[in-house]
């Protein structure tokens, strides 16, 4: 049996533990060595499922890694133009050697590519990369699996038009730019025929950029940075209790929303407050959150599929910790994909070379005046 199958087991084994402890709980509080066993349940399957996503995400390099092995390209040559294949070249040179590396024709290549004059402000990454890096965000964080992105040739401003009803409005993203730490890699790694540029990159670009831009595409200001999906959406007409939230307070945010939104509609939480939420029942005595993985589908509260944001509030007095509406109106505009600088002199006498990534992008939310997205807020203390 393979490891990502008994992880799935094993958390399907949890879930089972769940329910009947709920269940057994029906209709009363639960004891004090109930609730100590189900915080723990619930700790227990969100390790699980965090190993599960490891896993999951080993076997899509693990494969990567065959098809590489046996010479088998994720896009054939019919794919690809030759001025992509030759990109691809001129960027792996850069990467491995430098620009003192690359030929004067690579050279050119990039600098067209980049739209820049020498090489010292970074490469583009090449755009069958650039499309595994972006579907790997959507994996991190949140808002990139829930937002829309918008990728745009260079940095001006961005007016997006919005209809409202009798007038039009429009809203402008800019670009703030976000990069990663800087990263050692030693001149022995570059060199080895092993070396998997895709691994690095995607590790390089995804976990550390995604935390920072996430944040902001989260509760940002819109001031010096996006404005976040939390800041932007408009607040349920009720709010909840300072610190806990109820049937009626799922029922009146999805209310609240129009129904041309709700159609599409999508809530958003940490993975605390979906813990929470978990035990909530609908006046026929149903849980609300109904674990789909067992069947192989998507898990839902409501009957509506959630994305997990850890950068959103928990459940505390003043929070905002619920989202629910059409979160793809949230426009997420990036500019040129993502851009590598190497260092060569910094780390030198470590024998080493610093690689770190950057891109520019905004974020905010269109329609915000009709609401497509609601945020359950609680009372203050």
């Amino acid at each position: 049996m393979s490891k990502l199958k008994q992880l799935k087991e094993k958390r399907a084994s949890i879930y089972s533990q769940i329910d009947q402890l709920r269940t057994a709980a029906d209709g009363r509080e639960m004891t004090a060595e109930e609730q100590q066993r189900w915080d723990t349940l619930l700790a227990d399957y969100n390790k699980v499922d965090k190993e599960v996503e490891a896993e999951e995400r080993f076997e899509q390099i693990r494969r990567h890694q065959l098809e590489q092995a046996e010479n088998t390209p994720a896009h054939t040559p019919e794919d690809r133009s030759a001025a992509d294949r030759q990109y691809e070249e001129a960027f792996r040179a850069y990467l491995l050697s430098g620009s003192q590396g690359v030929t004067p024709e690579q050279r050119t290549l990039l600098q067209e590519r980049a739209g820049l004059q020498g090489l010292t402000a970074g490469v583009l990454i090449p755009s069958t990369l650039a499309g595994s890096i972006e579907k790997a965000l959507k994996s991190f964080g949140g808002m990139f699996e829930a937002g829309s992105i918008i990728t745009t040739g260079n940095g001006g401003d961005l007016a997006q038009s919005t209809k409202r009803t009798p007038s039009f409005s429009s809203v402008t993203l800019k670009a703030f730019t976000y990069r990663t730490p800087i990263i050692p890699v030693s001149q022995e790694l570059l060199q080895d025929s092993a070396f998997n540029l895709d691994t690095i990159l995607s590790d390089l670009l995804v976990e550390s950029f995604g935390r920072g831009a996430n944040e902001h595409l989260t509760t940002g200001t819109g001031t010096g940075q996006p404005k976040g999906l939390v800041t932007a959406a408009t607040a349920a007409a009720q709010e909840a209790a300072a610190t806990a939230i109820t049937l009626d307070n799922i029922l009146d945010l999805i209310a609240g929303v129009d129904s041309a939104y709700a159609k599409n509609g999508k809530f958003m939480f940490n993975r605390n407050t979906l813990f929470a939420l978990a035990k909530i029942k609908d006046n026929d005595g149903r849980f609300i959150w109904q674990d789909g993985s067992r069947v192989g589908l998507p898990s839902t509260l409501f009957g509506k599929s959630y994305v997990i944001n850890d950068d959103m509030a928990g459940i505390g007095a003043g929070n905002a910790s619920v989202l629910f509406g059409d979160l793809s109106k949230y426009k997420i505009r990036m500019v040129k994909s993502f851009r590598i600088i190497r260092l060569n002199e910094l780390l030198a006498e470590y024998l080493s070379v610093g690689l770190f990534g950057f891109a520019r992008l905004d974020g905010t939310l269109l329609d915000a005046g009709t609401h497509p997205v609601l945020k359950l807020v609680h009372a203050k203390a």
